[in-house]
């Protein structure tokens, strides 16, 4: 399965071309605190094509259903949580990442043509079950290395999962060759996951729920940093670009779908 070139195509998109999504599920409600840092040359999700951005208008994503925010620290009794299974696949223009840990915290990174975009979000326990039944030390020791195809200099993929001690198993291969059913099996749920976290809006960004005040600094899907002058009757925020004469106002509700985080490290 070609699973790296459709993501390097939308990555090609304007990043306007987005149309905002639906309001998502309520969020916690959070001050600025609590809004992740932008990544440098960051974006909210890869722009879709007219036709899915209209499917996704209609219907919710049903990978994320059930879904929560990740907001703040997402330790276990004091600790990071341990990882469960990591897949990653890196061509020459798109590098894709995706980590389960305990707990069901699910974190993305794909760097490409567009920018980067990191994400994490919270799935449902019978989700998280769900995958470690399919993704597992025995059924990736299945799948055995003289039925791949090796990894190129510029094509590779890696899934590796862990058991309760922390010890894992690791497979690597082409991610343009067709793979073994075995494999497949393990992969393409993961692949399916990936791609609704980056091009979702709403549970996977930490702007909503994000409760506005006069003097915050948010960075825009424009790659823009906005400063917030005021916000009237609790309801219209008034932004101002610090980068040029521009005023914005945005509904509180709304600010998900336009800005993707604190400007710590797109300040730099």
């Amino acid at each position: 399965m070609n699973s790296l070139l459709p993501l390097a195509v939308l990555f090609l998109a304007a990043a306007q071309s987005q149309t905002p999504q639906p309001a998502p599920p309520p969020n916690p409600a959070h001050d600025i605190s609590q809004v992740d840092e932008a990544p440098l040359g960051g974006a909210i999700a890869i722009p879709l094509p007219e036709r899915e951005r209209k499917k996704l208008a209609k219907y919710d994503i049903p990978e994320l259903a059930g879904s929560r925010q990740a907001v703040g620290p997402q330790r276990i009794d004091g600790r990071l949580p341990r990882p469960l299974i990591d897949y990653s696949a890196t061509s020459t223009d798109v590098y894709q990442r995706i980590s389960i840990f305990e707990g069901g915290l699910v974190v993305v990174e794909v760097r490409g043509t567009g920018g980067t975009i990191r994400k994490k979000v919270l799935i449902p326990d019978d989700a998280l079950h769900s995958y470690l039944h399919s993704i597992s030390p025995s059924a990736l020791a299945s799948v055995r290395d003289s039925e791949l195809s090796k990894p190129r200099d510029t094509r590779r993929s890696l899934l590796r999962a862990y058991d309760a001690q922390q010890n894992f198993v690791e497979r690597q291969f082409d991610p343009m060759a067709t793979m073994p059913k075995a494999l497949s099996d393990q992969v393409v749920p993961l692949q399916d996951l990936l791609r609704a976290i980056y091009q979702d809006r709403g549970v996977t960004n930490t702007v909503a729920g994000y409760m506005p005040k006069a003097g915050d600094q948010l960075v825009g899907d424009d790659k823009k940093v906005y400063k917030v002058v005021r916000v009237v009757s609790d309801k219209i925020v008034e932004l101002r670009c610090l980068s040029q004469p521009a005023t914005i106002y945005v509904d509180v509700k709304d600010l998900y779908n336009y800005f993707i985080g604190t400007p710590g490290a797109a300040s730099r």
